[in-house]
């Protein structure tokens, strides 16, 4: 990945009775997990942020229904920041699905 990029590391582990297991790493090139800048507001952000990639990275890979968790890494040379760990439901219930996800009428 490009050294002045944003790279990030999505780890997708199924719950499976008192287990964890990996299914799915993501790398990704995007500064979503940064935008928000103000501190009182980082965790909700990145938790909003998180779901909605998690939600798009799911549903391509055409997943298995069942509950994910997971953490998201901010990638640096020599080391790896964590950024985030949610739980996901997959697939979501409609309740779940914030606003900013559901698609427009007539877009693509």
């Amino acid at each position: 990945m490009d050294r002045y990029g944003y790279p990030h590391e999505l780890e997708y582990r199924r719950e499976a009775g008192d287990r964890r297991v990996h299914e799915y790493t993501e790398l990704v090139d995007d500064m979503g997990f940064v935008l928000e800048h103000r501190s009182e507001r980082y965790q909700g952000w990145t938790v909003r942020y998180g779901t909605a990639c998690a939600h798009d990275y799911l549903s391509r890979k055409r997943a298995k229904p069942g509950t994910f968790v997971v953490s998201v890494y901010r990638l640096f040379p020599g080391r790896r920041d964590h950024v985030v760990t949610i739980r996901v439901s997959w697939p979501p219930k409609k309740g779940q699905v914030h606003p900013s996800e559901k698609s427009r009428a007539g877009r693509l």
